[in-house]
């Protein structure tokens, strides 16, 4: 479980660490209590606390064990003060892969569903799993300006089925067509 103050690049940032200790994310959750939430939790002390992310993960180590909680911490850290380049590094392992020969995966198929939440707009994300996907998907989502109030991810044996709710700047649901857009670029950006 993680909890940090809500901020943009908390989401890649998070999966990204947890691509480059080679963890595979077999389910996850993600919501934001905003400090109305929060006060309900522990004793108001007179502060305005903000929005905290919380990120529940279940992962399985690609290779031996799990790496040390520590470890992790200290790389979520300097992932978010800029000072590991973490789609580089992904980048760089993943040019030292070799490439798989047989079939070809098929293509990312990314989804608005408009009717699925009256505040925030749901869109659904299957795709084959793949080192760093949820890293992509983040990065995608936020240059998009989208906001991702919760999420649902889940990978199923070779498959990952993601939701995402997502809310505008305003903090409401996108408009249809942006929606519909997002889903379209997210699509491309994954292919």
């Amino acid at each position: 479980r993680i909890a940090v103050p809500d901020r943009p690049g908390v989401l890649p940032a998070a999966a990204g660490v947890l691509a480059l200790h080679r963890l595979t994310v077999r389910a996850a959750e993600l919501r934001t209590l905003e400090a109305t939430e929060l006060r309900t939790l522990e004793p108001d002390d007179g502060t305005d606390a903000g929005a905290v992310l919380v990120l529940d993960w279940r992962v399985a180590a690609e290779y031996g064990s799990l790496p040390q909680a520590a470890r992790l911490r200290a790389d979520l850290v300097r992932a978010l003060d800029g000072s590991l380049d973490v789609p580089a590094r992904l980048a760089e392992r993943d040019a030292a892969q070799p490439r798989r020969r047989g079939t070809k995966a098929p293509p990312p198929r990314v989804t608005a569903l408009p009717a699925a939440s009256r505040h925030a707009t749901v869109i659904e994300v299957r795709a084959q799993d793949a080192p760093g996907l949820l890293h992509r998907i983040g990065c995608a989502l936020e240059d998009a300006g989208a906001r991702v109030r919760s999420a649902h991810v889940s990978t199923l044996g070779a498959n990952a089925v993601d939701a995402f709710y997502l809310t505008g700047p305003g903090g409401g649901p996108l408009p249809e067509p942006a929606a519909a857009e997002l889903a379209r670029a997210l699509e491309e950006r994954l292919d």
